[in-house]
């Protein structure tokens, strides 16, 4: 019986925990090769390229859908998916702005910044 009790106990804590570890977001998160296709996208967007525009987004989309699923990545994500279907519409402008916006958040993500010291 003693057995039984301690297994089962031993099973419990080790599904807890593994709950634990996968409620949190990662901590230093690397988006910078999002920005090469979408200062691309950015560019060709400022030069009216609408189908460079098009391929660069989405590379871009593409590349952020294949990150680590996170705030910042999905923030960065939904951007990028209303500036592919804005490219679509033919609207290279509202486009642009979205991929520019995506870029900020882009360089937002990192490491969190907790109270205290200079």
């Amino acid at each position: 019986m003693k057995f039984k009790f301690a297994l089962t106990a031993a099973i419990i804590s080790v599904a807890l925990s593994g709950n634990a570890l996968a409620a949190g977001g990662p901590m230093n998160e690397d988006l910078t090769s999002l920005a090469v296709p979408a200062q691309k996208a950015v560019d060709a967007g400022k030069a009216g390229n609408a189908a460079v525009f098009q391929t660069e987004a989405e590379a871009a989309l593409k590349e952020a859908k294949g990150k680590t699923d996170s705030a910042a990545q999905q923030r960065v994500a939904g951007k990028l998916k209303r500036a592919v279907e804005a490219g679509k519409n033919g609207d290279l402008a509202t486009g642009t702005q979205l991929v520019e916006e995506s870029m900020r958040d882009m360089k937002k993500a990192g490491a969190p910044q907790f109270g205290g010291g200079n």
